[in-house]
């Protein structure tokens, strides 16, 4: 049997091992199209999450980086939340994009907190937090330290007495030394002599009550199942877990698998653990490689209990852990937590290990080639070759990014187009869009069709009409909050062997075409005046940014967060400055406008400039010029750390030619203003290379009067970083 997509629903620590197990060795990896979706680009392991409270660990050194490791074994990542599946048509459904089909489906998606009381779920959702998920529950700790060495304020509340909220209890107590902290139990419920005892030597006092709605909460409760999961029409036990048979298949779902909290095997009933999370990584792997050949399965017979070691992070003396067996507890001993201590650190390294193969510092003749914008052709060449054709009508402030049509209405039409910039084809398809039509936006205009070029990799049809549809589908979600439709398109065939993953190999391309209603101003690059100040929309640096992820050398929360700001359409603002322009007819908002793109900053601002100057010679004006402000140029985190270990986009040289232009010829000259760069010569460096890093979906950036730009900052998301002189 043929894997035609094998997608891996959710990224806990089975998918995790299963993915480590293909990226460690290709040859094991079912053929096919894989992909795993997962809420987060991380998910942390759970066994080393109660260390990292009591200080002994850093909240990214449990981390596993899913989209880092998902590349190595040559697989799709997809971000988004899973919220049910279609078992007729064999979909996966997701929050706020395309669903997913597929051929092989695998489970392995965890479970949350169970709110087993009204009570706590009326609380107030900022002090009672589930223990799941990990980060928010992280956050909502770290944001009570300010009260750490405060014995008079508020207790801190740990609802829950079993071995999950004890552990997080003496975690705390290490965490805050003075800081009252509780402990709810339910009535009845009976905690271990030894465990007792150590809970109140360490000052955590025991309550049954329901405490005070306004402490903050940590809730402990146990586990539930999704509610999605429930609505699937899947087999479940009493506590909602699917049922699969030995094979880890789904009982009466052969193409289903579900392994982990959300899994289990019927007629063998186990608790929630990563114990056996961790054990079924193998038999699950070993399942989908033979089911991929048509092969005999095999049976996993998990063991009954498992071992837990439960720590106690004392703040003056060396740790100790307690050991469970059943219902046996053992300890506290110091073997014990130095025992689990390594069992920990050997089962993270082993993603640190993968994360760092193939992963050392290349020379800039081996860095790998950037995708997305930055794979254009450079200035140069391209300038070069407009100038030898005569049939390329522009606008008047020689634009080579769109060409306009003046009739009863002002037509742009604008093409752009890259190589996809992650494995994930509906993102792909979604930042191309919002990044052909900034074209659109930079001319003051509103977006009202498109067509799409795709280059598929040579796959099955049915794969390369799934990759169709996501790119489709993400190049329409684009598209539909603007008003604008994609009305037509065309595709072609790679006819080289993909790559894995084979989304990576898609190249898309889309025609934009906008209009300006007469009454409204048209934005051209030319036009600024003197005493006009420079404002931008977003943050520089995705260049460097995904030079670095192309080369394997980022953190997730940095990606994360580019592509958060990525996916963020600026037409809202275009449409804010253009409301400006009605209320003032008599007084012109913006006076020049571009988006920065594959240029940098500083290229598409000296089209702006030279446009605008060219028109100054024309009626004998003595040109402008233009002084940036370094300090004021918002950067994306991380930027400034990644160009000092030397990561730049490899379109970033070529664009150095516009360096010249600061202090240049009087017809196209930049100052560039600083103060930190008199003592700080790394800073004006670094500044430089920002200057000329190529943007995927990059800023906007007008030129307007000081009247307007005080009301665009104070509004936002504007922030100032020069002015004209």
């Amino acid at each position: 049997m043929f894997t035609d997509h094998l997608v891996l629903a959710g990224g806990g620590h089975t998918h995790a091992l299963v993915l480590l197990r293909w990226a460690m060795n290709p040859k094991l990896k079912p053929a096919g199209m894989i992909t795993l979706v997962n809420k987060e680009s991380t998910t942390i392991y759970s066994g080393m999450f109660p260390g990292v409270l009591a200080g002994k660990y850093k909240i990214d050194e449990i981390l596993i980086d899913l989209r880092t490791l998902a590349s190595k074994a040559g697989i799709s990542f997809v971000m988004a939340e899973i919220e049910g599946i279609d078992l007729k048509k064999k979909k996966l459904l997701l929050a706020g994009r395309a669903e997913i089909e597929y051929s092989l489906l695998s489970l392995n998606i965890g479970t949350k907190t169970k709110l087993n009381s009204r009570s706590l779920i009326r609380r107030d959702k900022d002090l009672a937090v589930p223990i799941k998920p990990f980060l928010k529950s992280y956050n909502f700790i770290v944001a009570q330290d300010i009260h750490k060495d405060d014995s008079l304020v508020k207790p801190f509340v740990i609802i829950g007495g079993g071995f999950a909220g004890i552990e997080i209890a003496f975690s705390l107590r290490k965490r805050w030394p003075k800081r009252s902290i509780l402990l709810k139990v339910k009535s009845g419920r009976k905690i271990n002599k030894n465990l007792l005892r150590n809970l109140k030597d360490l000052n955590i006092e025991i309550i049954q009550k329901n405490p005070h709605a306004s402490y903050p909460q940590l809730i402990c409760t146990g586990n539930k199942s999704y509610d999605w999961i429930k609505d699937s029409g899947l087999p479940l036990d009493k506590n909602g877990r699917v049922l699969t048979k030995k094979t880890l298949q789904v009982l009466n779902y052969p193409e289903l698998f579900a392994v982990g909290d959300c899994g289990v095997i019927k007629h063998h009933s186990r608790p929630c653990s990563g114990v056996w999370a961790v054990r079924s990584a193998k038999p699950l792997a070993k399942n989908l490689e033979g089911i991929s050949k048509g092969l005999k399965l095999d049976e996993w017979k998990p063991q009954r209990k498992a071992i837990q070691l439960l720590d106690i992070n004392y703040a003056n003396k060396e740790s100790k852990a307690f050991m469970s067996w059943g219902g046996v507890i053992i300890g506290p001993f110091n073997f014990l937590s130095r025992l689990k201590e390594s069992i920990d650190k050997k089962f993270i390294s082993k993603f640190y290990l993968i994360n760092r193969i193939d992963s050392e510092m290349f020379s800039k003749q081996e860095m790998i080639k950037c995708r997305g914008c930055a794979a254009k052709l450079a200035f140069t060449p391209l300038r070069s070759t407009l100038n030898k054709l005569d049939i390329i009508e522009t606008s008047t402030d020689d634009s080579i990014d769109i060409g306009i049509l003046k009739s009863s209405k002002i037509l742009i039409q604008s093409v752009d187009g890259f190589p996809s910039l992650v494995s994930d084809p509906w993102l792909n398809g979604r930042l191309l869009a919002f990044h052909s039509c900034s074209d659109i936006w930079a001319c003051g205009g509103s977006v009202i069709s498109a067509q799409s070029v795709v280059k598929l990799p040579s796959l099955q049809n049915h794969l390369q009409q799934e990759l169709l549809f996501q790119v489709l589908e993400g190049i329409n979600s684009a598209l539909i909050i603007q008003g604008a439709k994609l009305i037509g398109g065309h595709t072609l065939e790679s006819r080289k062997i993909s790559e894995e993953p084979f989304s990576l190999d898609i190249e898309s391309s889309l025609t934009v075409n906008g209009i300006i209603d007469n009454k409204k101003y048209f934005w051209s690059k030319g036009g600024m005046k003197k005493g006009d100040e420079i404002l931008i929309s977003r943050p520089l640096g995705t260049g460097i940014i995904f030079a670095a992820f192309m080369n394997g050398q980022i953190k997730p929360y940095l990606i994360d967060s580019v592509l958060k700001e990525m996916n963020r359409s600026q037409h809202d603002i275009v449409n804010h400055l253009n409301q400006l322009t009605n209320i003032n007819l008599h007084s012109k908002v913006v006076n020049a406008c571009t988006d920065i793109t594959g240029f940098g900053l500083l290229g598409h601002l000296s089209e702006m400039l030279e446009s605008t100057n060219n028109d100054q010679l024309k009626k004998n004006l003595e040109p402008l010029k233009i002084i940036l402000e370094l300090d004021n140029i918002p950067v994306y985190d991380g930027v400034k750390e990644l160009l000092d270990k030397g990561f730049e986009s490899s379109l970033a040289p070529s664009n150095e030619i516009f360096l010249k232009n600061i202090d240049g010829d009087e017809n196209l000259r930049f100052e560039l203003i600083s103060n930190n760069y008199i003592s700080n010569k790394s800073f004006y460096n670094i500044m430089l290379k920002v200057l000329v890093d190529p943007q995927t979906c990059g800023p906007l950036v007008v030129s307007c009067s000081s009247i307007y730009s005080e009301k665009l900052i104070q509004k936002g998301p504007w922030i100032k970083i020069g002015s004209i002189s």
